[in-house]
């Protein structure tokens, strides 16, 4: 029986080539979306899983310590109630000592190990620097290998890091460094913090599913802020931790009695950090276990790489969707092409066919259509990974999952998509009645409501999309030609190479760069920071009554000349006035009576701070501040777009030498004067790293997620759009061919082309009409939710609306012209002798 019904279904197939492409190209496009949505998934949920005792490894986090200061207010989603845990804002710095008393105090904690990156390495073999990136240097414990699975290729586990002069290299670090000669035994230099160390292992590189992606790894006793941690005790949270619980220990269990450990161990801590605001009551304190395997999801500072879980399970609707288009397609060509398979059912039950074995003879037709497709969407799907890895921002590699895995997923996605697209038309088509059919030869038709329906359901989830596309892409427009209030263009940030405790060369550096610009007449001006775009310092203040959270910037004397930055009020800072990069000092009971930080220096304000602080007096010391304002500038973002501007002051304090900020004249030609300015670079510094970036590139950096999302909704709506003129293009087909004896005699009687082409379009035009109707509060919903991410947004107009209205009329009359004109140009006579 089987065996007849494949026969059957390949001769259905192969006879109705045109809709069977459609119905292929369709199911198959779809299957492709679903199939590369699945391997980033799975590639997520694989993240810190492959460790050999991961159900035992949690990461430490405090939540509430610092009661709230600082945080960004959570923004609500459609998913946030999935996504609960995953969004607190919890700290996951711990104490230097913390994992030491742990292990003392708790036998259930089998290993703990403390992790803490440095930051802007710069490393030394022989003659040569190499300045490397954040977090490619960590000091960890000696457990490290123990607890995680990262094989060494040289070296033993056990004693890789036993002493504090230890360094183990990644693979692709030793061969930078050493080439092909075995690194265990040489010396490395790591200049940033003067440690002389010899490579005692090497392991292999970390795989890409791996929160940690360290290539240098130190004793964490080898660290230079190591002594001052132990000696700070709970005052200074600095080190990432990582436990492992003994076999058998829940975590449920082991919470509780970490609840009552933590209470009294940080509570000199705790009550220091309540009297800074004693009006409000302290909120709940709690050492949390979050387990390893699921920290990628929360997004934490200093943690290497977050998973926005969010963004999965729009990815998820958005496949189900496209999905849906798909089977809908399917479904309706199957129901419209019933004229031709009516007389079949009705001959078949005639001879004693029962309505089981003609539903699974659809069904079979159905289910094999399907594995085609999906076979077809498998091929689709490598021939767009690097596409769809540029979309999301993720390297996924065909080869990193196994036969297995996919063979199962596509098995499984094209069983489903045979139930979705052929149990109603096997069910619809089975349930006709053979006396109907066979007497005087009628056909059966599909029911006007359900076509209908089944097009609007499709057209509306369509201009959901096109909405969703146009807002999210007038958003990102609206962000990048923003004025954020300083001038970001031809800007280069160059990293000072030398330490923070080299403050004599750090200055030095800064003085003959200083003159160096000054001296070159492709570049405009040079001002110095402590920081890049988006750095800065937090200190609390009492304000009005309540503790706000105030940015301290150290800047040099010309930072708002260079950046534009207008004086609105008072003066700008000079080196004229010398106290302007003096610290003040303030009488001993105003400091006792502050409950907060105090600034003392001379400050310029932003007009927010200045704002809040009821507009004070200029040039006299501030209480609230614990300083002397004697300027405010005009507001400007300091933050990306989807940051409100926060109170904010600035300040010379030392030599702001970390980064220089140097301005590229007008009209130059970047590449050229990038080139020059690398080697007056080598000559200032001796060849030492050469580490810059473009400020303006630095800003648009902050929305690479949101614009990937763009690129993710786009090419979701092009897809949508394109399975659904599909299904419009074979619809249309099918209803001129059931119309073609109407369509000449019309034309006989007098219509023309264009007369017959409003006609037979007209239902269409209505239909895209009525899902535009639909789809508008549905789509203005939407895309409010996801602009309020933003501070400043744009307010979508019915411009946009509109536009996505005729985009969607236009697709639908593009997907039914060639039938329709077809049909209206076609001679009458012969449609009328076929007839």
């Amino acid at each position: 029986m089987l065996k007849i019904n494949l026969k059957l279904a390949l001769r259905n197939i192969f006879r109705n080539k045109l809709y069977t492409a459609i119905n292929i190209i369709g199911l198959g496009v779809a299957s492709a979306f679903c199939i590369l949505v699945y391997l980033y998934v799975k590639n997520e949920r694989s993240f810190d899983s492959f460790h050999k005792d991961s159900a035992s490894l949690f990461r430490v986090e405090e939540s509430s310590i610092f009661g709230g200061m600082g945080r960004d207010e959570q923004k609500k989603s459609f998913f946030s109630f999935l996504t609960a845990d995953a969004d607190q804002q919890n700290m996951i710095q711990t104490p230097v000592p913390f994992s030491i008393d742990l292990k003392k105090n708790f036998p259930e904690v089998e290993a703990a190990v403390r992790i803490r990156t440095g930051d802007n390495p710069i490393v030394r073999i022989g003659n040569q620097s190499f300045k490397e990136k954040d977090n490619t240097v960590a000091f960890v414990d000696p457990d490290f290998f123990r607890v995680f699975n990262y094989p060494l290729l040289e070296g033993n586990k056990a004693s890789v890091l036993s002493s504090i002069n230890q360094v183990v290299l990644s693979q692709r670090m030793a061969k930078k460094y050493f080439g092909n000669a075995d690194p265990v035994g040489k010396t490395i230099n790591i200049t940033s913090d003067k440690l002389l160390l010899t490579v005692s292992g090497v392991v292999k590189d970390f795989p890409q599913n791996s929160s940690f992606q360290y290539d240098i790894m130190i004793p964490v006793q080898a660290d230079p802020y190591y002594v001052k941690g132990m000696a700070q005790g709970t005052n200074s949270f600095s080190h990432l931790l990582i436990i492992k619980l003994a076999p058998g220990i829940k975590q449920a269990d082991f919470q509780r009695k970490l609840d009552a450990f933590s209470k009294p161990y940080f509570k000199t801590f705790f009550e220091s950090m309540a009297k800074l605001d004693p009006k409000n009551k302290p909120q709940p304190f709690q050492v949390y276990l979050r387990p390893f395997a699921q920290a990628h999801y929360n997004q934490s500072d200093g943690w290497d790489h977050y998973t926005d879980l969010k963004n999965i399970y729009q990815l998820i609707c958005l496949t189900v969707v496209i999905l849906l288009i798909a089977c809908l397609n399917y479904i309706l060509l199957t129901l419209t092409s019933a004229i031709s398979r009516s007389q079949d059912v009705g001959v078949r039950k005639t001879i004693g066919a029962n309505r089981k074995q003609i539903v699974f003879q659809y069904y079979v037709e159905t289910q094999l259509l399907a594995f085609i497709a999906v076979i077809a969407g498998f091929f689709i799907a490598v021939l767009c990974l690097p596409f769809f890895n540029g979309l999301i921002g993720s390297d996924l590699n065909i080869h990193n999952f196994s036969f297995a895995d996919i063979g199962s997923m596509m098995f499984a996605l094209a069983v489903a998509l045979g139930l979705l697209a052929g149990v109603y038309p096997a069910l619809a088509m089975s349930g006709l009645k053979p006396l109907n059919i066979m007497r005087g030869f009628s056909a059966y038709r599909i029911s006007p409501g359900l076509s209908k329906s089944l097009v609007v359901l499709q057209y509306t989830i369509c201009i959901v999309l096109v909405i969703s596309a146009l807002v999210i892409n007038k958003q990102m427009r609206f962000l990048n030609n923003a004025d954020m209030g300083f001038d970001k263009n031809q800007v280069v940030v160059l990293q000072n190479p030398y330490s923070w405790d080299d403050k004599a060369e750090r200055g030095l550096l800064k003085a003959r760069l200083t003159q160096f610009v000054a001296g070159q007449p492709y570049l405009q001006d040079i001002t110095s920071t402590y920081f890049n775009f988006g750095g800065y310092s937090t200190n609390g203040f009492m304000l009005n009554g309540k503790h706000i959270d105030v940015h301290d910037m150290n800047v040099d004397f010309n930072y708002f000349t260079f950046n534009k930055i207008p004086i609105v009020k008072g003066r700008n800072f000079s080196t004229a006035f010398s106290g302007d990069s003096i610290a003040i000092k303030l009488p001993a009971q105003q400091v006792a009576a502050h409950n907060s930080a105090t600034v003392e220096h001379n400050m310029v304000v932003n007009e927010t701070l200045y704002n809040l602080l009821g507009k004070p007096k200029l040039d006299v010391v501030n209480r609230e501040l614990g300083g002397v304002i004697v300027g405010v500038c005009k507001d400007y973002n300091i933050d990306d777009l989807t940051k409100k501007i926060e109170p904010t002051y600035h300040e010379i304090q030392g030599n702001p030498a970390g980064y220089f900020w140097i301005k590229i004249k007008p009209g130059q030609n970047i590449p050229q004067a990038m080139d020059k300015l690398q080697v007056g670079w080598n000559k200032l510094t001796g060849n030492l790293p050469f580490s810059y970036s473009f400020m303006d590139q630095d800003v648009a950096k902050n929305y690479d997620a949101y614009k990937r999302w763009m690129s993710t909704i786009t090419t979701s709506c092009i897809l949508a759009i394109l399975i659904a003129c599909l299904g419009l293009f074979g619809l249309s087909g099918l209803t001129t061919l059931n119309r073609t004896k109407e369509i000449g005699i019309r034309k006989v009687l007098g219509a023309s082309v264009s007369n017959l082409f409003v006609l037979l379009n007209r239902g269409t035009l209505y239909l895209a009409a009525g899902s535009f109707i639909i789809a508008a509060p549905i789509a203005f919903y939407l895309v409010h939710q996801w602009l309020d991410n933003f501070a400043y947004r744009i307010k979508p107009d019915w411009l946009l609306f509109t536009a996505a209205g005729a985009i969607a009329m236009l697709t639908a009359i593009i997907a039914v012209s060639y039938h329709t004109i077809k049909a209206a140009v076609a001679n009458p006579v012969n449609s009328l002798r076929n007839e």
